[in-house]
């Protein structure tokens, strides 16, 4: 019966998998394709505008979900009331923080010195409002593993949304063509959950299970908040030390940054917190289940940020142009620094909260955070690159906090987790050294120089894993065999 579970456990991990990076891949790939015509119809400082205004939005979004979300995934059987009550307390807090927003525009557009931000915040505030009558609903295909449903609404609301979006900026609205953009997304992925989605709200609010829910998702709220903040503070300072249209440079090569690693990260956060909190009760489980998500994920996640890393320069021109160059030093840090173990993080935390520690979360939030702003400050005495080697400094301090007590959690700690990472990030940086080294001297065309170093990245990297004998080969490898070549048996 154990074994039979545990199977089905596994079949729906792989299969959740499998749909939500067909989500973040689809989505993220749309965004990118759109980014790539809109970089070349709009200026850096229309993006840079647009930065300033999304540090505000996003700090917004994480405080009307407020980690309640999350405490519907990690309960076990939640109830109607409980749903219900989450859904009331969304919209409510979405109203109050955006009339907020609304009257707090102008001194942020003073803030900045852009006059037009003003506008434009309380515009795009609206996501708020939008958003909070879809998140109990996504939650709930969440927590039922039901990311197909997902994906294809999440797919058809960027490839709707990023069509308007080009058309406006083809005709001339600039700044406003990305506002359209965000707000025509959110509205039709809220209009689409609720038609994909059996669960309406009664009309019911519970204090007790407000009370319940809250206990553990503020502590999450908290430090998603602390998260939020930190993770938009370099554009703060940027947009307020600086030019928007150096912020334009530093948000494009952030955005292209996060294409890949959110792909993977999102994929982690929303299949490996359900399947954790499933396995909560068995700690040998939880432990070999964490131990094989994260070798199979820097497996991937590695060799890609150092292959990115590399071809950074001919990737920018060929897709946006050389006034888009100096992005590329930002781009190639981020990559190397913040993007390196960004999956490691996701998977750690997750290990937290599917062990109901939320308060172990919040803690280790706010120690990371409060170095992580201290060096960047540092940092900036040496202008932008100087702030974002701060931010990727902190990325490899925060490893080793997490890795202390996820030893002391499930006893998969520093050490353990290191022995298993290594092989990866080790050989990832060695081709990607040699591929650098050699394409240097050589002096190819954009594009035939650009798919030759992928394909030589690659071809040395995958040999070197097999050679090596690495463990996530035999993962993925098992995984082929079982969904693609035993579908061509059965269907033949």
């Amino acid at each position: 019966m154990l074994r039979s579970e545990s199977k089905n456990l596994k079949d729906k991990t792989i299969t959740g998998m499998f749909w939500s990076f067909i989500e973040r891949f689809g989505s993220l790939s749309i965004q990118f394709i759109t980014n790539i015509v809109l970089a070349r119809l709009l200026t850096p400082a229309d993006f840079g505008l647009i930065g300033m205004i999304m540090v505000f939005v996003a700090i917004s979004l994480v405080m009307i979900d407020g980690g309640l979300g999350a405490a519907l995934i990690q309960k076990k059987q939640p109830t109607e009331q409980d749903y219900s009550t989450i859904f009331f307390s969304n919209i409510i807090l979405a109203s109050i923080i955006y009339v907020s927003l609304y009257f707090a525009s102008s001194s942020i557009s003073s803030f900045y010195h852009q006059p037009e931000l003003n506008r434009l915040l309380k515009v795009m505030g609206l996501i708020l409002l939008v958003d909070s009558f879809s998140i109990v609903q996504n939650n709930i295909l969440i927590k039922k593993l039901y990311f197909r449903k997902i994906a294809r609404i999440k797919i058809l609301a960027a490839s709707f949304s990023s069509f308007l979006a080009i058309l406006c900026a083809f005709f001339g609205l600039g700044v406003w063509s990305i506002a359209v953009q965000y707000l025509a997304n959110s509205l039709l992925k809220t209009i689409l959950l609720w038609l994909r989605t059996s669960w309406t709200p009664i009309k019911v609010f519970s204090k007790n299970s407000f009370k319940e829910l809250f206990g553990f998702g503020s502590k999450l709220l908290t430090a998603s908040l602390l998260h939020e903040i930190y993770n938009n503070f370099q554009s703060l300072l940027i947009g307020r030390f600086f030019s928007a249209k150096d912020l334009g440079f530093y948000t494009q090569a952030y955005q292209m940054q996060r294409i890949p690693v959110n792909t993977l990260a999102v994929v982690v956060n929303q299949v490996t917190f359900p399947v954790f909190s499933e396995m909560q009760g068995n700690v040998e489980t939880l432990r070999s289940g964490v131990r094989k998500s994260l070798k199979s994920l820097v497996f991937l996640n590695f060799p890609m940020m150092v292959l990115l890393a590399v071809t950074a320069k001919p990737l920018f021109i060929l897709l946006f142009t050389a006034k888009w160059v100096p992005s590329v030093i930002y781009f190639q840090i981020l990559c190397l620094g913040y993007g390196m173990l960004s999956i490691v993080h996701r998977t750690n935390i997750n290990v937290f909260k599917a062990a109901g520690r939320s308060d172990l979360v919040l803690y280790l939030e706010i120690v990371k955070k409060v170095l992580g702003v201290l060096l960047i400050l540092r940092g900036m005495q040496y202008g932008i690159i100087g702030m974002i080697i701060g931010l990727s400094i902190n990325t490899y301090l925060e490893f080793f906090l997490n890795g202390y007590f996820v030893g002391k959690i499930i006893d998969y700690g520093i050490k353990k987790q290191f022995k298993d990472l290594y092989p990866a990030f080790l050989l990832s940086l060695a081709v990607g050294i040699i591929v650098y080294v050699t394409f240097s001297f050589s002096n190819f065309p954009l594009l035939l120089g650009l798919l030759l170093q992928v394909a030589v990245f690659l071809i040395i990297y995958i040999a070197g894993a097999i050679l090596l004998k690495f463990g996530a080969v035999k993962i993925y490898w098992s995984i082929i065999k079982e969904k693609v070549f035993k579908r061509k048996i059965y269907s033949s």
